[in-house]
């Protein structure tokens, strides 16, 4: 009989023979997997499955360290359940979760196996700490975001539920607790913090090796490269027969706007015009509609993870040597042939190449995202010790308080109404994330475009496809995208608060001149979000108040007074924010780390984050007191 509780060396022998069998392939001349005590780095430990990867030398720029077939990541769009959840319209990391839940009640004979048995039982994230646990929570923005997760994974558990009571010779096969919440908890827990994005296809899907290599914030060792624009229906590269429809139905779709425009020119010379005209649209329309039923729901359009690619040879042995990217793009180079087959490797493929150089015999880090210290507690189950990205929430009732007690009741209302028209232009980005000139290019046609096309915006509102559901799930998307605001490390309000702020706080006449005109009011946000991120920029630089204001309005779209009126409000909402987090009793005495190590771990995690929110809303405070008295 099988061991039922392996050691870690055991299950990190059978996870290498997998990936062997599974063509995955990685430099073992660079790196080297290890468990988790022999791992080391500074700072809070942060750990997958008591596994890391430390470098054997020098790891140099554009190394090519780990290349994954697709074929072997696990994914709800290639899995068995594929027609299932279609057919049942379920996707996303619930879709995910399930096929995860189904790989492993096949033990052994699911091809995952090898994989699966290497995942601890769950991620320890704050949803599934105890009461006493949760406690030391209290006050900050994973404390307020645990009540919100348990509803959303209580509503998926129905719909698992009920798939699983439609399809009892799929799912009824072992003895697996489809009915235990706490099971599918933990697992929904192993996708949080675990899936990656590969492609517009596979979406959200785990991926082996790529979870081995733990997080450190904005000083990460590699990325992971792949090809993310293949067909949203198959998933093959470019040329299949679904990409040939959509070639197909967009070039049809440009004939016939040509043949609209040459009957737009000859009505404008001749007023007539012919019922066979009409029936011809008519026909087009169907057309069009039976091309769009061919490709499947349509999919959000995404990018590589990185921007770029990495070109790569598919290791198709397990025996050939790895060699460095750079290397293989310089032998390569002026073979168009190769440079194609690379291509359409990388469609097949995901790769982990070097970013940041790693020195000898240290642990080599892969990056989450650009995420503060309360995302990376409740998604992933630990904290970093400095963050450049740590933000701390603002509730939108405390802000539109602070308009109601600084202007009228009236402001708040009117604020509140502003922000539900235009809240497209609320869209939350960190300070510290920055922004290419590419992206401010972008933004700014975006803008252009929305003055134009915002007249358009319910044109289809009567249209017979509008139903009760419809608008509920509209509803729904309108709550769960509504715009978030927070205070920024190292002590600022984010920009759009900012510019919330300038506008909300100006007196009846500016106010309303900016509200009612939607024109000015997407010209002038975008203009007075720079003021605010210069200004900002200026004041870490260290540039003394006056200074830093002069710089910063150089397009003249913000009064000092009116800087000095909104950095009053701001340091109020944080003294009032940090009031919540005032009471460190709650932690109580740190639990013993040899009696209970996951208990002490806990602890930390929270004291951590406590200690990381106080410090960005007393540095807001700081700062922003001081705003008020020089610009007032």
């Amino acid at each position: 009989m099988p061991d039922t509780n392996p050691s870690s060396s055991e299950k990190l022998r059978v996870l290498l023979q997998w990936f062997v069998e599974n063509k995955i392939a990685y430099n073992e001349e660079a790196i080297k997997i290890v468990e988790q005590q022999d791992t080391a780095s500074k700072g809070t430990a942060v750990l997958s499955h008591g596994f890391g990867v430390v470098s054997l030398r020098k790891l140099e720029s554009d190394e090519q360290l780990v290349v994954i077939p697709k074929s072997a990541v696990i994914s709800a769009a290639t899995s068995a359940l594929a027609n299932i959840f279609i057919d049942s319209d379920i996707g996303g990391n619930l879709a995910l979760c399930i096929t995860v839940m189904y790989e492993k009640s096949l033990g052994h004979e699911s091809p995952w196996y090898g994989y699966l048995q290497s995942l601890p039982e769950c991620a320890d994230i704050p949803l599934l700490w105890d009461a006493q646990s949760r406690s030391w929570l209290k006050g900050t923005d994973v404390g307020e975001w645990i009540d919100r997760d348990e509803a959303s994974l209580l509503e998926d558990f129905g719909v698992l539920k009920d798939l699983v009571a439609e399809y009892p010779a799929v799912f009824g096969g072992s003895n697996f607790k489809w009915d235990c919440f706490e099971s599918f908890v933990k697992i929904a827990s192993l996708v949080s913090s675990r899936a990656f994005s590969v492609d517009v296809h596979r979406d959200n899907s785990m991926v082996p090796f790529a979870d081995i290599f733990n997080h450190r914030t904005a000083k990460e060792n590699v990325h992971i490269v792949c090809e993310e624009m293949v067909c949203p229906v198959c998933g093959e590269a470019f040329g299949c027969e679904h990409m040939d429809a959509l070639e197909e139905m967009d070039s049809h779709e440009g004939a016939s706007e040509g043949e609209d425009e040459s009957e737009d020119n000859s009505e404008s010379e001749d007023d007539s015009g012919s019922e066979e005209d009409s029936e011809y649209d008519e026909d087009d329309d169907s057309s069009d509609s039976e091309s769009e039923d061919e490709l499947g729901e349509e999919l959000p359009l995404l990018v590589d993870l990185m921007g770029n690619t990495v070109a790569s040879e598919l290791l198709q042995d397990e025996d050939v040597e790895m060699e460095s990217v750079g290397d293989k793009n310089s032998e390569h180079s002026g073979e168009s042939d190769s440079d194609d087959d690379q291509d359409d490797e990388l469609v097949d493929t995901l790769e982990m190449v070097v970013f940041r150089p790693c020195k000898a015999n240290t642990e080599v880090f892969n990056t989450y995202g650009e995420h503060g210290s309360a995302y990376l507690l409740h998604r992933y189950g630990f904290c970093d010790t400095k963050n450049p990205f740590d933000s701390v929430s603002l509730s939108t009732e405390n802000v539109m308080q602070a308009f109601a007690l600084s202007v009228s009741e009236q402001r708040a209302i009117d604020v509140a109404a502003v922000i539900r028209r235009f809240e497209d232009l609320f869209e939350s980005r960190h300070r510290a994330c920055g922004q290419d000139e590419d992206e401010e290019e972008e933004e700014g046609e975006e803008e252009e475009e929305n003055e134009h096309d915002h007249d358009h915006d319910h044109d289809h509102d009567h249209d017979e496809g509008n139903n009760e559901d419809e608008e509920q799930d509209n509803q729904a998307d309108d709550d769960e995208n509504a715009p978030r605001f927070s205070i920024d490390a190292p002590g600022h309000p984010d920009l759009n608060l900012a510019a919330l702020l300038v506008l909300g706080l100006a007196d009846e006449e500016v106010f309303e001149k900016a509200s009612q005109s939607e024109q000015i009011f997407r010209h002038y946000f975008p203009v007075i979000r720079r003021f605010w991120a210069m200004f900002q920029d200026e004041l870490d630089n260290d540039t003394p108040v006056p200074a830093a204001f002069r710089k910063a309005s150089q397009e003249g779209a913000v009064r000092k007074a009116s800087v000095g009126t909104v950095s009053n409000v701001v340091y109020r909402l944080a003294e009032a924010r940090l009031q919540l987090l005032a009471d460190d009793s709650v932690l109580g005495e740190k639990p013993a780390a040899d009696s209970d190590p996951l208990m002490a771990s806990r602890w930390e995690s929270a004291k951590l984050l406590r200690s990381n929110e106080r410090k960005t809303l007393s540095q807001c405070i700081k700062t922003y007191k001081k705003i008020a008295t020089k610009l007032s």
